[in-house]
Formats: C-alpha cells, sequence, structure tokens
C-alpha cells in the first residue's frame, strides 16, 4: 500500500468472532472484501463465501467546504456557499487506513491475509481473498493528469451546487433541440430520452464541464496535443481502481514535488452504474455518447 498522511480520525474495525473461529479451522476457506466508500467515511468488509460477515472497518475523513475561491466568478471575495469539496488522497488514505486496520486486527487474532492456503492437491494456492468490490458515493468527479500524477482540483461532491449555473445553460442550449420532438417540454428534460435523467447540478457531466471552464492548468493541457490524452475524469470508483492498480511513482519523483502524486499506470475505467450518473452516457446503447459528451 502506498503512504498515507496521518489521519485525524479513528478507524474502528469489528470482528465475528465466531466466524473467524470457524475459517481458522477450514482449510479450504475463502473471502471476498467490499469497498464501500461514502460521502462522510469510507468501509471496508470482508465477507465468506456463504455470506457471514467476517469483519467491517470504518473511518471518517475530512469535509471540506470551501469559504472563499478564486474559481469563483473570478472573484475570489463572493461567497462559497453550497460548495462541497474532498481531498482525493484523504478518500484514498481512507480506504487504505480500513484495509489495513482490517488486516492487522485479524493478523493479532491469528487469520494472516497475506499468507496463501494451503493449497489443492496438484500444490496450488492461492490467497484467502479471492476479489474486492467497490461501492462508491455516485457522482463524486475527480481530476488528474496520468502521466505526471498530478490533480486539477480537489473532487466536486455529488451534492455540491457551484454547477447549478451550468445546469442552467446545458438546459438553454438544449432545449430546443428536444422541443417538438414528442419529448418533456420542461428544460431539465432536454438530455432525459438518452440518459434518463434530468438536468441538474448533482450529475459529474456539469461537475466536468465546470472544471474545464474554471481550472487553468486543466485548459492548458486540454489544448497540448501532448498532454491531452493523459487528462482523466473520473468517478470515486475509478479513482479507487486506478490507485490500487496502479504503481507508486519513484522516489525522485515524489522528492521533486511538492505535492502528492497519484499512482502511475493503473486501470482507467468505470461500470454502467457509475457511467449513468455522469449525464455522458446513453442507456439504450449502455455506452458514451459524443453529442452528450458535446452537449
Amino acid at each position: 500500500m502506498a503512504s498515507k498522511a496521518k489521519s485525524a480520525y479513528e478507524c474502528t474495525v469489528s470482528v465475528n468472532q465466531s466466524i473467524l473461529s470457524s475459517l481458522l479451522g477450514s482449510s479450504s476457506s475463502s473471502l471476498v472484501g467490499a469497498i464501500d466508500q461514502g460521502t462522510s467515511s469510507s468501509r471496508f468488509l470482508l465477507v465468506t463465501s456463504n455470506g457471514c460477515m467476517l469483519s467491517t472497518a470504518q473511518v471518517e475523513f475530512e469535509q471540506c467546504f470551501p469559504k472563499s475561491s478564486p474559481y469563483n466568478n473570478n472573484d475570489a471575495t463572493s461567497s462559497c456557499v453550497g460548495w462541497h469539496e474532498h481531498d482525493p488522497f484523504a478518500i484514498w488514505d481512507s480506504v487504505v487506513t480500513c484495509i489495513e486496520k482490517t488486516m492487522e486486527e485479524l493478523a493479532k487474532r491469528g487469520l494472516d491475509l497475506t499468507l496463501t492456503s494451503n493449497g489443492d492437491d496438484d500444490g496450488n494456492t492461492s490467497l484467502l481473498i479471492k476479489a474486492v468490490g467497490i461501492t462508491n458515493q455516485r457522482e463524486t468527479t475527480v481530476c488528474w493528469n496520468e502521466r505526471t500524477g498530478r490533480l486539477y482540483y480537489n473532487a466536486i461532491v455529488w451534492d455540491d451546487t457551484r454547477t447549478a449555473a451550468v445546469a442552467d445553460a446545458i438546459m438553454c442550449e438544449n432545449s430546443s433541440s428536444s422541443s417538438g420532438t414528442g419529448s418533456s417540454s420542461k428544460p431539465q428534460d432536454a438530455l432525459r430520452s438518452k440518459t434518463g435523467l434530468p438536468i441538474a447540478s448533482y450529475f459529474a457531466g456539469t461537475k466536468v464541464r465546470w472544471l474545464i471552464d474554471n481550472i487553468p492548468q486543466l485548459q492548458q493541457d486540454l489544448t497540448s496535443p501532448s498532454e491531452r490524452p493523459h487528462v482523466r475524469f473520473g468517478t470515486i470508483d475509478t479513482w479507487l481502481l486506478y490507485m490500487l492498480t496502479g504503481y507508486k511513482r519513484s522516489i525522485a519523483e515524489m522528492e521533486n514535488n511538492n505535492d502528492r502524486l497519484a499512482h502511475e499506470a493503473g486501470v482507467f475505467k468505470t461500470d454502467v452504474s457509475n457511467a449513468s450518473r455522469w449525464l455522458f452516457m446513453d442507456l439504450e446503447r449502455m455506452d458514451w455518447d459524443e453529442t452528450l459528451v458535446e452537449a
């Protein structure tokens, strides 16, 4: 696991001792892990192959409510009421903490999850944890550069209302194209026939547009032929998957930067349940739609 900043929040771990005892007495046990990354805390759960809960770990992380910002209509003195952000590294650290604390607690009780099982008749061995799933706060949006590892901005949380004006602009730009098609005449429903969603600040697409409209380094990289392919937008599932599967950067890279850097060469993917909350996905085709992205 990557090194992490010290957290001000305590991680609580709970273990079902009876389930643990049955596992310790079995030679063919297997577990499934679940990362539950929420708005105010992260959890890591371990479940046995027959659906029994072995352990849970949970830790809160810091919430960011900016009081002012240079990106608030170019007026640093303007109020930022309704803004809600997360440090993506605080989210990552909270998940790592839950996993590490779970492994430490189970090891104290005799179950070392870093070891392989005894193996089958052919001598094949495997780890007890067979898979890990991710569930997450949905529309919260992260943007980073996978080449440099730098974040462009904090994660904009799903309930952040700064993009209300963005949603209004999208409604105005698209309401005329949806009129006369037999669809609802409500402006917020201009994209509903494809996305199944109303146009609202809640969804990730509006947050992407705000980032593109307001963050100078992101604008610069998106117009650079060499940097544009390395720009990444993702919801929290994508961010965690990327960090879990990527590699820590070299010591030289880390030492030459004041800010923390994302891993490199991680898997960059999402699933349709998260993708459907962007305003970018055509529900019928279950795929990204270029016309929606351009909208």
